[in-house]
């Protein structure tokens, strides 16, 4: 204290005291305010709370949308009554509420054991296709959910099921699928033997065709290659005849049909188609040789043909066996009768040929011609019998 005290009568002395010196007030820089920066810190750490927080609301928000829509675009029914729980944001968040919701759990009903089945967890399943939503509809969604009422939920679905299945229904357009590309050719080429038989009706109908347009030249050629095929065959070989025959190959028509003679010699068919053939050539008694065999046939054309021939040319025995056939065939025609009772009445056997003429003019079916030769016959033949 001494110290102090003298060094100030020192500085006292050094400076003289001025009557005229003005006293004026020392500049002095306050000190900061600390807590006015308090203060701001304070303010700026509640704005980035307020932030987080809202943003933190926001993103749930955002998860309970789409939790919604998962719910509504799957194809599970819904109980009547929706149990869905409801979570409204606490009064300290900011003023606009947000909807939280967990994972969907819908109770599914009771088994008919009587034990709770497990609590279908909608989050964990495969979202179904979105469905066509509008604003309206999210904000009936989310206005539903914050009331709790199951109303609001149900009307909001069915809704949006509706506009589904209206969407679903639009005509689509279907992709053609149809290949325009050239088919691989499937076309295969068999070879197919024929047997002769085969050959030959080949040969036959291309004939027929040629002779419906009166073309008889190429119908024989036909013909010929149908006989290599099949020599037995009767009926191409007379229709070969006859075409040669209608030509004016006489020469040629006798020797196909003696060929078949030649190889079926019991052939009453080939044998009365020459027969024809050469009376119509005036050769009656080569047609008469070529009808003597077989002696039994059955064939009305056959043993009528060889009876006539047999008669015109006095051969009594063959006429009268020939006419007896056909008596045997048909004993109602009068024609066989008259025929029997001339080679009777030749054979000089009267009495029988009276009875046989006595028959042919009851059972008729002869000329007037043929009724009078009979009435004159039975009237020489009576005075005989007397």
């Amino acid at each position: 204290m001494s110290e102090l005290n003298r060094r100030l009568s020192a500085l006292a002395q050094q400076q003289p005291h001025d009557a005229t010196t003005v006293l004026q007030a020392a500049t002095i820089t306050p000190l900061p305010n600390k807590r006015g920066n308090y203060s701001v810190v304070v303010m700026i750490i509640l704005l980035l709370i307020a932030l987080v927080i809202g943003v933190h609301y926001w993103r749930q928000s955002t998860v309970a949308l789409a939790a919604i829509t998962s719910v509504s675009s799957s194809t599970l029914t819904l109980p009547a009554k929706s149990s869905l729980p409801v979570i409204v944001a606490p009064k300290e968040t900011p003023p606009v509420k947000k909807v939280v919701l967990p994972p969907v759990v819908i109770p599914v009903a009771a088994s008919s054991t009587g034990i709770d089945s497990e609590p279908v967890d909608l989050a964990a399943m495969p979202v179904a296709e979105a469905a066509i939503e509008t604003v309206e509809m999210e904000q009936e969604l989310a206005s539903s959910y914050e009331q709790g009422y199951d109303s609001g939920y149900q009307q909001a679905l069915i809704e949006q099921q509706q506009v589904k299945n209206v969407a679903v229904e639009q005509p689509k357009k279907v992709k053609s699928t149809v290949d325009l590309r050239p088919l691989a050719s499937s076309l295969s080429i068999q070879t197919v033997a024929l047997t002769p038989s085969q050959l030959a009706e080949v040969e036959y109908h291309k004939a027929e065709k040629v002779l419906r347009q009166a073309n008889s030249r190429q119908a024989i050629v036909h013909l010929e290659s149908a006989l290599k095929y099949r020599p037995q065959w009767v009926a191409a070989r007379q229709k070969l005849a006859v075409l040669y025959y209608g030509r004016g190959d006489n020469r040629q028509a006798v020797a196909m049909l003696q060929q078949g003679l030649q190889q079926q010699p019991q052939n009453t068919e080939l044998r009365l188609t020459l027969a024809k053939l050469l009376v119509n050539e005036k050769q009656p008694q080569a047609a008469l040789t070529v009808l003597e065999q077989p002696l039994k046939v059955d064939s009305v054309a056959f043993l009528a043909m060889r009876a006539a021939l047999a008669q015109q040319l006095n051969n009594t025995a063959l006429a009268l066996t020939s006419y007896q056939q056909l008596l045997q065939q048909d004993a109602t025609d009068g024609r066989w009768w008259l025929g029997l009772a001339i080679a009777q009445d030749r054979s000089q056997q009267p009495t029988l040929a009276l009875v046989s003429y006595r028959n042919g003019l009851m059972h008729g079916g002869i000329s007037v011609a043929s009724q009078q030769f009979i009435q004159q016959r039975i009237t020489a033949l009576q005075p005989q019998r007397s």
